[in-house]
């Protein structure tokens, strides 16, 4: 373990919304002091969508990021060389298709020609709305409104509905404001549905600061995974929500994180074809957006 005599190494954390569960997870590492401990100072910046945190990682702004790998393998074919350095999640946990609850709407078929919310193009609520689209047969117009935007055009009636991530699913649900009718987790089958991405370059000049920089963000993840009540005390603090809501975001989602933490290509080939029913096209193979060298060795509180 570093001592704390030595200069602490810098890495900056891209976290897509403030709401979902990577923003947790890295807030959990550094209330814990799991990136002191690593001999890290973490610099945590949330954005307001997938595609807006991949900008980032473009343009240098960020080291290590939370994202899905449809935005990995596009950019990767746009000259923007990444891959995924750890895995988060296989499934959609928490991700509804949500209709106000006095909508006339019943089922995704009678969202045809209807306006669909979304966070950003390109962002993983995106590839959801573009897959419901093809799988499900049906023509409707995404409308981008970032994180904090999705719930407030629902309820105002902008938007005739909106994929939402949790707890903001589960929190417009349990308020009696929406209804979900299409639940994400259940409808896709298990892929490599989300987790922690570097670049190439960040990847093979500072593979020490990503190995500890994945030892610290894991060790967030044990530490909620072992400790349910204030775990669910803290998603009532950071995301501002009554403990029910965090309690059924806490069952629903944080239990099933990896705890492993390491990507595979057919996790990720899996995410690709999915990516493809979804209408995604000049994808980079599953083979270059997957980097399993530095599997997490979870940092203890």
């Amino acid at each position: 373990m570093p001592s704390t005599s030595i200069a602490q190494e810098s890495v900056r954390i891209g976290l897509a919304t403030q709401a979902w569960w990577p923003t947790v997870v890295a807030e959990v590492a550094s209330r814990q002091g799991l990136f002191e401990k690593e001999g890290l100072s973490a610099e945590l910046t949330v954005y307001q969508s997938g595609g807006e945190t991949f900008t980032a990682l473009a343009a240098g702004a960020a080291d290590v990021i939370s994202i899905q790998p449809s935005i990995v393998a596009t950019g990767r074919n746009k000259g923007v060389a990444s891959k995924i350095v750890g895995l988060g999640s296989t499934a959609n946990y928490g991700w509804n298709l949500i209709v106000p609850t006095d909508s006339d709407i019943q089922s995704v078929a009678d969202l045809d020609g209807k306006n669909v919310g979304i966070t950003a193009s390109g962002s993983l609520s995106d590839f959801l709305a573009l897959w419901t689209v093809k799988e499900h047969d049906v023509t409707f117009t995404s409308i981008p409104l970032g994180g904090a935007g999705l719930v407030p055009n629902l309820i105002s009636g902008n938007v005739d509905a909106a994929v939402v991530f949790s707890p903001l699913s589960f929190q417009i649900i349990e308020s009696g404001d929406g209804r979900s009718i299409l639940d994400y987790g259940g409808a896709i089958p298990e892929h490599l549905n989300s987790g922690w991405a570097a670049s190439d370059t960040f990847i093979e000049n500072n593979g020490p600061v990503l190995q500890k920089t994945l030892n610290a963000l894991y060790g967030g993840v044990a530490w909620l995974q072992a400790n349910e009540d204030e775990a669910i005390d803290l998603l009532v603090e950071l995301n501002q929500i009554d403990r029910e809501v965090a309690a059924r975001d806490y069952a629903e989602q944080f239990t099933k994180l990896s705890a492993e933490g390491v990507p595979t290509v057919e996790g990720a080939q899996a995410a690709l074809d999915l990516a493809v029913i979804g209408g995604m096209t000049d994808l980079a193979p599953a083979a270059d957006i997957v980097e399993e060298r530095f599997p997490p060795v979870p940092t203890q509180p």
